[in-house]
């Protein structure tokens, strides 16, 4: 008889067997790698798309009404001020209008998540920006019927901006200039929504100091007042690498006058320090960024709103 032909079978090693694990460790974090960032962009894609089309049916309504809707909810059937504006699955909407100013003006806003993008009736759609741990709107605000630098903005229940040297188009291009009292919407809340689309919030004097650190300050230096910092009123300039931008809108100050385009860019905070109100100041010729908490709240100054 033949004898039996002995199978030699050779098993994994313990360190094959590791090899064989992080192998598939590495394969499936690339898969999870690569499945976030597709979802990233759908979802980025997705609120793009909402805004490009609510956008066409807001001037198209305008075109046909005269003026852009009052609202765009969908439990309201008066046609002639409503127009109802449904987005996509795990979008949200916040709309912003002003007929009575000339040119009329909207703000949309489209949020998923920490995912914020928003278009007005002069851009496109534009992401809102990530520094840290915060989300800031792509541009300085600007909503409401200009006023005459002459008044006073009033508790009137119609937002009011100045526009500098009164012109709309200064507007357009650096955003509206706003008493303190007009931008909370008359309440004196710390971080309090105010004029600021729903789902955002005037930025505090401490989430100020939040972007500030982000940007390469300690918490002493931000504690401080006046010019601080190294370069951080550069790196929030129009280029610089926080991508926020900020223009060099000017103000409107006591006198009242308008003073300071191209040159200085002051914006409000919704602290207030005593009878003022802390805000922060970039300038032309200085790479430092400025608080200061002597301000009168009857100036008129930027708004930069600022995710919750």
């Amino acid at each position: 008889m033949k004898s039996a032909r002995r199978l030699n079978y050779r098993g994994f090693t313990i360190v094959e067997l590791l090899v064989v694990i992080v192998v598939i460790g590495i394969l499936a974090a690339i898969t999870i790698v690569s499945y976030i960032g597709i979802t990233q962009k759908a979802i980025e894609a997705s609120l793009q798309s909402d805004l490009d089309n609510v956008s066409k049916q807001l001037k198209l309504f305008q075109i046909d009404n005269s003026n852009y809707p009052t609202t765009i909810r969908c439990d309201i059937a008066d046609s002639s001020v409503n127009k109802c504006l449904k987005s996509s699955s795990g979008n949200t909407f916040a709309y912003l209008v002003s007929n009575a100013s000339n040119p009329q003006t909207f703000l949309l806003t489209a949020t998923n998540g920490d995912n914020v993008y928003s278009i007005n009736n002069n851009s496109g759609p534009k992401p809102w920006i990530i520094v840290g741990n915060q989300n800031w709107a792509p541009y300085n605000l600007n909503v409401g019927t200009k006023v005459s630098f002459s008044a006073s903005q009033l508790d009137n229940s119609n937002v009011e901006k100045y526009c500098y040297n009164d012109l709309e188009s200064n507007c357009t291009t650096y955003g509206g200039l706003y008493q303190w009292n007009e931008m909370m919407q008359y309440v004196t809340t710390e971080g309090a929504q105010g004029i600021c689309p729903a789902g955002s919030h005037i930025p505090s004097d401490n989430d100020w100091k939040i972007l500030e650190m982000a940007l390469g300050m300690n918490q002493a230096t931000a504690d401080l007042t006046s010019w601080r910092g190294t370069d951080q009123g550069t790196q929030l300039k129009a280029g610089g690498s926080s991508g926020l931008n900020f223009p060099m809108a000017g103000y409107r100050n006591l006198g009242p006058a308008f003073a300071s385009i191209d040159t200085r860019e002051l914006i409000w905070s919704s602290t207030q320090n005593g009878t003022n109100a802390w805000l922060r100041n970039t300038d032309s010729s200085n790479v430092q960024f400025r608080r200061d908490g002597s301000n009168d709240k009857g100036q008129g100054f930027s708004v930069r709103c600022l995710k919750n």
